[in-house]
């Protein structure tokens, strides 16, 4: 039964731009990123022949429904140590419920810091609980960009991850050139060449529902009809309309990941919060339920309800989140405007792969925390083995300042540094950091810098000299292509040993974090790892995250690139309006300070203390 809802107007501000993501596209937008708007092909039950590069175009037939809908589960005894109303339960149940079924889990990554963080973890629990699982296709299938690990070059050691790793652990689906679906356990793939013969490279997502059941094809081959699908949140809303409706189609459930900041805004607010305000009409959980089943058993791909609906399905269509605590003041904002039928329920992910132990009783050795670390080159690593360039500037008995890049001054299309032409910007960097060694000497001082993947090792000294000069000879420079999510992991493990770098033995901070953009992922993942890692109170937070050292701008937007204010105040306003935006209901929930600690740069070059 349909239940009518008057129209309410939502106001809410243009998009904000994660700054955490490792974009490997050359052409930047001046303006924030939107998403895109789904296009509507011709005849969305069919697939275009000439648009096909190789066969499953001309084989697959779309008005075929789904035959079974039946979803086998394996009698796998799952011991929980922590109860349901626990705050990551859902994302391993999630996991948990993908080992143990009969069915293939599809991972369709992008190049963010977020994603790979809670795709590894998913990827390498589903592998160790699933290991002796008899089922002939509960496999993983992980796809990313071949800019990022290249299949071909998968034993090399320049490689970002050691992916190979698991290639060899679990038996790789692909070997000798040969698909084997019924004895390989896992494929990681940034082409179709390796499957169709056609060279396609991965770019952040399957361009085209062609290339998708390109990567498929062994499996539809098989009369696998349903797949566990993992997608990043804004992957999935820019995906075109025909792939979309495919996967929802054919996923047995869907799992939207995290892709950091950009969840609350490109993805909630500016997409299903604008979708949201112009519905008139919802339908109950039995209902929608009843939809999706009957549009798997129906011909073509048309869907009876638009697949915003299917959002709040949550056994069927799950979204995390690295912090969860923007759901109640989302809530409850849709709840007073009238539109409680759209409430989500958002689940949280850890950033620490050593929590799976704390929710699941396995006797596996830490394979699970061991891999993790091992793809992401971290075992037996210490903070200090992760600086790349000027080790030797690292003295233990100083305390620690780090500074948390970004890619808002990256080099145009045309291969030209911004801070060549952007001197206003550049000058007021300057007196930032010249204040920076007033507040922080560097005799009581460790000048760790962290800049954004983007950067290769040549081009983070050349940044470096922008912003310090003389002084960059003082810098130490980390490894740009480790997120710094990881980076915490490793030095809060070495806490134990003695050897931890950011933290005293006794587990107080030792650290400060320092920057020119306020909105970038990682100081809400951080102050969210701190947490639950150690419990923190706000207090003792800020004495690792102060908002303080991260002063908006009087010259230049955060956020959009090329943008110059000769009005200090309007500069300032503008860039409050984007914190807000970036913030709004993690302010409301106090996972992130509220306005009354943001300052601008003229106040920060004022600052005694």
């Amino acid at each position: 039964m349909k239940r009518k809802w008057f129209y309410l107007t939502l106001s809410f501000l243009p998009v904000a731009v994660s700054a955490s993501c490792f974009q490997t596209q050359k052409i930047e937008p001046k303006e924030d990123e939107k998403p895109e708007n789904p296009t509507t092909p011709e005849n969305p039950g069919t697939v275009d022949p000439k648009e096909q590069n190789g066969e499953i175009g001309k084989s697959y037939d779309f008005n075929v429904p789904i035959s079974n809908l039946t979803v086998n589960l394996r009698d796998y005894i799952t011991r929980w140590k922590k109860s349901s109303d626990s705050l990551y339960y859902r994302f391993f149940e999630d996991i948990v419920e993908s080992a143990k079924n009969d069915i293939p889990s599809v991972l369709l990554n992008r190049n963010a810091a977020q994603v790979f963080i809670s795709s590894f973890m998913s990827m390498i629990a589903q592998l160790e609980l699933s290991k002796n699982d008899p089922a002939k296709y509960n496999d993983v299938l992980y796809m990313l960009d071949q800019l990022v690990w290249d299949y071909y070059q998968k034993d090399a050691s320049t490689n970002r991850f050691d992916l190979n790793f698991l290639l060899k652990k679990y038996q790789d689906i692909i070997s000798d050139k040969e698909i084997n679906t019924d004895s390989g356990k896992l494929w990681i793939l940034g082409n179709t060449k390796y499957i169709s013969g056609i060279d396609r490279p991965y770019n952040i997502f399957p361009q085209s529902l062609e290339e998708l059941l390109d990567y498929l094809k062994p499996y539809l081959d098989k009369g696998i009809e349903l797949f566990d699908f993992f997608i990043p949140d804004i992957s999935f809303i820019k995906m075109n309309r025909q792939q979309r409706h495919w996967i929802i189609k054919h996923a047995n459930k869907i799992t939207l990941l995290s892709d950091g900041n950009a969840q609350p805004y490109t993805f909630i607010r500016d997409n299903y919060i604008k979708w949201v305000k112009n519905q008139k009409e919802s339908y109950s959980e039995a209902e929608l339920l009843k939809f999706w089943n009957e549009y798997k058993q129906s011909e073509g791909l048309e869907m009876p309800i638009d697949y915003h609906f299917f959002y709040t399905l949550s056994d069927k269509i799950r979204i995390f989140n690295l912090n969860n605590g923007y759901m109640q003041p989302l809530n409850d904002d849709l709840e007073k405007r009238g539109f409680g039928w759209a409430k989500l329920n958002v689940y949280a992910y850890p950033l620490n792969p050593e929590t799976f132990y704390e929710y699941l009783e396995l006797n596996d050795e830490n394979n699970v925390r061991n891999d993790y670390l091992t793809v992401n080159k971290l075992k037996n690593k210490s903070f200090l083995d992760l600086v790349v360039d000027g080790k030797n500037n690292y003295n233990p008995n100083k305390k620690n300042l780090v500074f948390m890049g970004s890619s808002l001054f990256r080099k145009t299309n045309d291969d030209e540094w911004r801070f060549q032409t952007q001197k206003y910007a550049l000058d007021e960097i300057h007196e930032f950091f010249a204040k920076i060694n007033e507040l922080y000497p560097q005799d009581e001082y460790n000048y760790f810098f962290k800049l954004h993947p983007v950067y290769n090792l040549e081009e983070s000294k050349i940044y470096l000299n922008y912003l310090l000069g003389e002084q960059a000879n003082k810098a130490i420079l980390l490894d740009s292509g480790i997120a710094w999510e990881n980076m915490l992991v490793v030095d809060y493990e070495n806490i134990a040993n003695g050897s931890s770098v950011l933290f005293t033995p006794d587990g107080k901070s030792k650290t400060q974090l320092y920057g020119l953009q306020g909105t970038t992922t990682t100081l809400l993942a951080t102050m969210t790892f701190l947490k639950e890692s150690f419990g923190w109170n706000n207090k003792e937070i800020k004495s690792f995250v102060n908002l303080a050292n991260f002063p908006l701008s009087n010259k230049f937007n955060i956020i959009k690139r090329d943008i110059e204010y000769e009005n200090p105040d309007q500069g300032y306003q503008e860039n409050v309006a984007k914190m807000k935006e970036v913030y709004r209901y993690f302010i409301t929930s106090g996972d992130f300070p509220g306005p009354k600690e943001w300052i601008d740069m003229r106040t920060f070059l004022k600052r005694q203390n």
